[in-house]
């Protein structure tokens, strides 16, 4: 009975899975922070090992010269241990290993006659690291019709542990802010989850604010100095459904907004309006989820943006998760 409802449990919280860590761009990153810990009823004094590969490519035009784009290229192997002390609580670390290939195109005027990029770099290591914790004030069962209800209040915070100061192996200089591995700053984040749990279908629903401080230097010749990252919403709804004991399919509808970044302006003397981030993005995300023993699932996702309201030139493409859970208990 145990092992069963352990897979029950493990399955369940696959639901929202895919975090808010993949942060390429301003509007990259739609859904919950703490996916992976959306389980609707915490399994008490267990821990959950999630590994998972996110890929994302986005690009927007250059703030110098609008004939050169920059586009970013990023790969996240994100490493999160949830451990539940109560069957009310989560508490949540992510650990993202990041890399990143950012290019500057030449525009009309290449560094190199007959070039086709003006820059680029390639950074790789630690990204931001996240700190979170749910917590299920409100939790009801219906055993006679197998149905359970649950909402939850997250809370938790963004660590500047990712690196701010490459430089670009061509010019010497700092390579773009969101080219970065971190973002320099502290994060805070607050939400709200909603389970509702039926004998072979879930729906889930989720409200998230993000907001972040001025990056945490004082070198002027950062790549993040005066710089903020603007508050983002994101949320969204998700069903899932059982095909089979160990198989399930998911669809999801997220969304994102993001307030327009800011910076300092070329001479330095004012905070303005960073060009070209900031805006909306929905996005249509199908899934599955494959338990392959009672304590371990393997699953994938693709979030496919279908509506975007952006602000400035940008462009961003779907993003795709595989990743595997372990329930230890």
């Amino acid at each position: 009975m145990r092992r069963l409802f352990s897979r029950f449990l493990l399955s369940l919280s696959l639901a929202l899975t895919l975090g808010g860590a993949a942060q390429a761009c301003s509007v990259c990153g739609c859904g919950d922070p703490l996916a992976s810990s959306a389980s609707a009823h915490p399994l008490a004094d267990s821990f959950r090992l999630d590994l998972s590969t996110v890929y994302l490519t986005a690009s927007a035009q250059s703030d110098d010269d609008p004939t050169q784009t920059e586009s970013v290229r990023q790969v996240n192997l994100n490493a999160t241990l949830n451990y539940s002390p109560t069957s009310d609580l989560t508490l949540t670390v992510l650990l993202p290993l990041v890399e990143k290939y950012w290019t500057l195109s030449a525009g009309d005027a290449p560094a190199v006659p007959g070039g086709t990029l003006a820059d680029t770099g390639t950074p790789f290591g630690i990204g931001d690291i996240m700190l979170g914790a749910r917590y299920f004030f409100w939790q009801q069962t219906d055993f006679k019709t197998k149905q359970h209800q649950a909402l939850a209040l997250s809370a938790g915070t963004y660590l500047p542990t990712g690196a701010t100061n490459i430089n670009s192996g061509i010019t010497g200089g700092p390579i773009d802010t969101h080219a970065q591995l971190g973002t320099g700053a502290l994060g805070f984040y607050g939400g709200l989850l909603y389970n509702h749990v039926w004998d072979d279908f879930t729906f889930s629903a989720n409200f998230n604010v993000v907001a972040r401080t001025k990056a945490l230097t004082d070198d002027p010749n950062s790549a993040v100095w005066d710089y903020t990252f603007g508050t983002s919403y994101t949320g969204g709804i998700s069903g899932q459904y059982h095909l089979a004991d160990d198989f399930a399919i998911s669809l999801a509808a997220e969304g994102r907004y993001a307030v327009q970044d800011t910076e300092a302006n070329d001479a330095q003397t004012a905070i303005i309006e960073a060009p070209n981030t900031g805006g909306t993005v929905i996005d249509l995300s199908p899934g599955f989820s494959w338990n392959l023993s009672g304590d371990s699932t393997l699953y994938a996702k693709v979030q496919i943006p279908v509506y975007t309201q952006l602000i400035g030139v940008q462009e961003i493409d779907p993003t795709y998760t595989v990743g595997t859970q372990f329930l230890i208990h």
